[in-house]
């Protein structure tokens, strides 16, 4: 990612009623360029994101607006702060093209996936789950404002859970390029032919099941504070309509990959207890919806497999990457479950 020139990012400061000279560099953005900066005692982040032909500026508004409604709800959201226009986005042209930059509330605490797991405790999963039902209960009531462009439904925007329409997909289909990775993509649309073809009494689409999601709630996506326990989410770029239980799946996902020791399954079962038990604290969780976790699960690791093939080499020095990526051909190919336990087992 090419740095940022100093007259662009003077553009930017400006329209927050900032100097560049008060904004330190961040790690952290993939896709932008961040940084942090002060206002009053409290602490926020600039968000810098380079023209890309995959941004469209009112997909991202309509993220925006959600996540300042959550934010304005609860405070459960590190929600985006207006400019001095009064507007969540400002559009740069550059000569290579439009840069956008938002402003967000710093969240507070600390990266969960940087937050050692062998520190988490029962309590901490339970006020994770406790959060993430919260998020959707407020779904359940939030209504876009006119104009607003629409987020897109699962299985057609950018989440892990969808099909995507990339350069990178395009060239899995051919087998002669890699034929595990053409393997994986006949899986994956074969999965999501199955699940978008089951009746609805298997998988309801009524407002206490199924309205905006986060899709991309892995643990490099909350902070925790671990006295309080409190969760602040960030990064909703992926939101779309979806089953509210899919951000639940997401996160069983993710912590899977990231827990060191041998014993997964006991592992699980504490995880999935715990957060069950918050969620529901704030929403109700039916039992049909533990039915489907293998087959989220599945979705999840086809979708990540897909994405990070075609980048992947061993001993790549990413840890998560590392962890997942050995052995997982072999497993798409032989049909095995992403977790093997009795989900229902475990309400």
């Amino acid at each position: 990612m090419p740095p940022v020139s100093p007259e662009l990012l003077e553009r930017a400061a400006a329209c927050y009623a900032l100097e560049a000279g008060e904004l330190t560099p961040r790690r952290g953005g993939h896709f932008a360029h961040v940084y942090g900066f002060q206002r009053q005692g409290r602490s926020y982040v600039l968000r810098l994101t380079p023209p890309d032909e995959d941004t469209d500026l009112p997909q991202m508004q309509a993220a925006l607006h959600w996540l300042d409604y959550l934010a304005s709800h609860g405070g459960l959201a590190a929600g985006p702060r207006p400019s001095t226009q009064g507007r969540l986005i400002e559009s740069l042209e550059q000569p290579e093209g439009r840069y956008l930059a938002v402003v967000f509330a710093a969240a507070p605490g600390v990266l969960s996936e940087e937050f050692p797991l062998d520190r988490w405790d029962e309590r901490l999963f339970a006020s994770l789950g406790r959060s993430v039902g919260r998020m959707h209960a407020l779904a359940q009531g939030y209504h876009p404002a006119a104009g607003l462009a629409a987020r897109p439904q699962w299985n057609a925007g950018g989440s892990l859970f969808s099909r995507r329409p990339s350069a990178v997909l395009r060239q899995a289909q051919d087998a002669s390029t890699d034929p595990a990775l053409a393997l994986a993509c006949r899986k994956q649309e074969a999965l999501l032919n199955e699940v978008e073809a089951l009746p609805l009494e298997a998988l309801p689409q009524a407002a206490e099941s199924y309205g905006l999601i986060h899709a991309d709630l892995h643990f490099g996506n909350f902070f925790i504070e671990p006295q309080s326990g409190r969760i602040t989410i960030i990064d909703f770029d992926d939101c779309c309509y979806g089953w509210y239980v899919m951000d639940l799946a997401m996160l069983l996902f993710d912590v899977l990959v990231l827990y060191p020791g041998a014993d997964r399954q006991e592992f699980a079962g504490r995880f999935w207890r715990s957060l069950l038990r918050g969620y529901r604290e704030e929403k109700a969780l039916e039992r049909l919806w533990l039915a489907q976790m293998p087959r989220l699960l599945k979705l999840l690791e086809l979708g990540v497999y897909i994405q990070v093939q075609p980048f992947y080499r061993p001993g790549d020095p990413d840890p998560w990457t590392s962890r997942f990526m050995p052995g997982r051909a072999e497993r798409i190919a032989g049909d095995i479950p992403y977790l093997e336990f009795d989900f229902e087992a475990l309400r």
